[in-house]
C-alpha cells in the first residue's frame, strides 16, 4: 500500500516525466534478463519494468550480445543498458540506477577434470578461460595479464561456451551460483557435474547504466523509485518469487544472492 501511495504521488506532481522515454538493452544473461514468449523478462528485467511504470516512463527492451549493446546505450542519448556492474573504468560513462540483483563469481571446471587444477589467477594462465566480449571479466583478466587468443577465449554471450565447455573443450567458465545452474539446464546437464575453483574479485554489483544525456531528474526519479520498492518489500518479492520459481536447480543448492 505504501509504494502504491508513493507512486501514485509521484505521478501526479511530475509532468516532466509523463512523455519519458527510454530505450533499454540487455543480454541473454539469465535468471537475471532474458526474452520468453516474446517478452524480456527474468530478476533484473522485472525490476526495470517496475521502475519504468511507477515512473511513468515509456520504456523499450532490446535483447542483443553484450558488446553491442554497450556500445548502443553509449551512442543513444535516450539509452539505458541492464544488468551491468558499476567498474570504475565505467563510471563515468553513464550514469547509475541501482544496485540491482547479483552474486559472486567463480572460475568453473568441470569435476571430471581434475587436471585443470588452478589455485590463483597466475596458475590459471596455463589454462583457457571462456570470456564474453567485451565482459567486465574480460577486462578484468586482460589486466591480470591474460592474453586473448592463447588462454582469453572470445565467445558473443557469457553462456555461449556452456557447449564446449561440457565436451572438454573448453577448460574453465566464468559464472555465478545463481547462473550457472540454468545455463548447465540448458544443456540438459546438472550443477553437480562442475565446481567452483576460484572465486573473482568483485567488480561491482549490477545496475541499470543510463546513458549521460538523460536527465539528471529522470534518473533520480528511477532510482528514488527502486529505493522506495526495496524499503517496501516489492524488489524483494520480485527476487524472491523469480529465484524459487524460476530457478529450482538454485534453490536446492542453497545459493544466496
Amino acid at each position: 500500500m505504501r509504494l502504491i501511495v508513493y507512486s501514485l504521488l509521484f505521478l501526479l506532481t511530475s509532468p516532466l516525466y509523463a512523455a519519458a522515454t527510454l530505450h533499454l538493452l540487455t543480454e541473454h544473461f539469465p535468471p537475471y534478463n532474458y526474452q520468453e514468449g516474446g517478452r524480456i523478462t527474468g530478476i533484473n528485467a522485472e525490476i526495470v519494468h517496475r521502475l519504468c511504470e511507477i515512473t511513468n516512463t515509456q520504456c523499450s527492451m532490446q535483447l542483443y550480445p553484450w558488446l553491442r549493446a554497450y556500445e548502443y546505450a553509449l551512442q543513444d542519448p535516450k539509452a539505458g543498458l541492464f544488468s551491468t556492474s558499476r567498474t570504475p573504468e565505467r563510471r563515468h560513462k553513464f550514469q547509475w540506477v541501482g544496485p540491482l540483483a547479483s552474486s559472486r563469481s567463480f572460475l568453473y571446471r568441470l569435476k571430471s577434470r581434475p587436471e585443470v587444477n588452478p589455485r590463483d589467477l597466475d596458475q590459471a594462465r596455463q589454462f583457457g578461460i571462456a570470456v564474453a566480449r567485451g565482459d567486465v571479466y574480460e577486462e578484468f583478466l586482460q589486466r591480470a595479464g591474460f592474453v586473448r587468443g592463447k588462454n582469453l577465449l572470445d565467445f558473443p554471450s557469457k553462456s555461449a561456451p556452456i557447449g564446449l565447455f561440457l565436451k572438454g573443450k573448453v577448460d574453465l567458465v566464468i559464472g555465478s551460483e545463481l547462473v550457472m545452474p540454468g545455463w548447465l539446464a540448458a544443456h540438459n546437464a546438472s550443477i553437480d557435474l562442475v565446481e567452483p575453483v576460484i572465486q573473482l574479485e568483485t567488480k561491482g554489483e549490477n545496475y541499470l547504466a543510463l546513458n549521460l544525456a538523460v536527465s539528471p531528474e529522470q534518473v533520480q526519479a528511477l532510482q528514488t523509485a527502486l529505493d522506495e520498492m526495496k524499503s517496501s518489500g516489492e524488489y524483494q518479492r520480485i527476487v524472491g518469487i523469480l529465484f524459487v520459481e524460476a530457478m529450482p536447480d538454485v534453490r536446492a543448492n542453497k545459493v544466496h544472492n
